[in-house]
């Protein structure tokens, strides 16, 4: 029987295997397997997300709020300026070993239209072996929806395709694709906070500065006092030998 930890390892191993960028972000309660893309199409870039949790049960609630979560990391990592030259698409998917009929419905209607963006959501029942996703065609962008679909249903395939995956690379004596680990953050108290530099004192500058104080004579002395020579008598180093 395949289980939800299986497919979700397919969904991470395809992600790489198309050119993806994978990390696994914790999204809500659950550890998600997360692609980013970036490709042109018509002269556009656009911008794939592709997130995907396993949980016991998947219902609407939960696949809804999965999604918007989902769209809150991919917004803060698109490329360009989602509008005119940029398109952000996130495509969320649970992978439960139950999926409630809500939850079945809300993946299977069709998404609407939105400015720069599409959102497709999906739910994948091991134990049935069902996929609900909305793959259908659309007039406005049929270029973009196409690759959508193209790009929901190679990361998120038929429970039956990964099955016979996993079926293969036992027999072959390959472990099966399994998820990244949970993500790991610095243990607490052995990394600074971003940003964070160290005090380090001035350097001492590469020259005095200022002329250096004056040097007086000793405390309780006074320097000693000559009286002025007399009219018509010659100044030290004026007079001659002996005189």
């Amino acid at each position: 029987m395949l289980t939800k930890e299986q497919y979700l390892g397919a969904v991470a191993e395809r992600v790489q295997r198309s050119g993806g960028r994978l990390n696994t972000v914790q999204i809500g309660p659950s550890a998600a397997v997360v692609g980013l893309f970036t490709e042109s199409v018509m002269m556009s870039t656009m911008n794939y997300c592709v997130v995907a949790a396993a949980i016991p049960e998947v219902s609407a609630p939960a696949l809804y709020d999965f999604t918007m979560l989902a769209t809150q990391h991919a917004r803060a990592n698109v490329m360009g300026t989602v509008g005119w030259t940029a398109a952000s698409v996130v495509i969320a998917g649970l992978i439960g070993d139950r999926v409630y009929p809500d939850a079945a419905q809300a993946a299977s209607a069709k998404s609407g239209n939105q400015f720069g963006g599409e959102t497709r959501m999906v739910a994948v029942d091991v134990s049935a072996g069902q996929m609900y996703a909305f793959v259908g065609g659309k007039l406005w962008g049929a270029a973009m929806h196409s690759s959508v679909n193209a790009k929901l249903t190679f990361c998120f395939p038929q429970p039956a395709e990964v099955y016979q995956q996993v079926q293969w690379a036992q027999s072959q004596g390959q472990p099966p694709p399994m998820p990244p680990g949970p993500p790991q953050g610095p243990p607490p108290g052995q990394q600074p906070p971003p940003g964070w530099q160290p005090q380090q004192p001035p350097p001492p500058p590469p020259y005095p500065v200022g002329p250096p104080p004056a040097q007086g004579p000793p405390p309780g002395q006074h320097p000693p006092h000559y009286p002025p020579p007399a009219p018509g008598y010659p100044t030290h180093g004026q007079r001659p030998p002996g005189y």
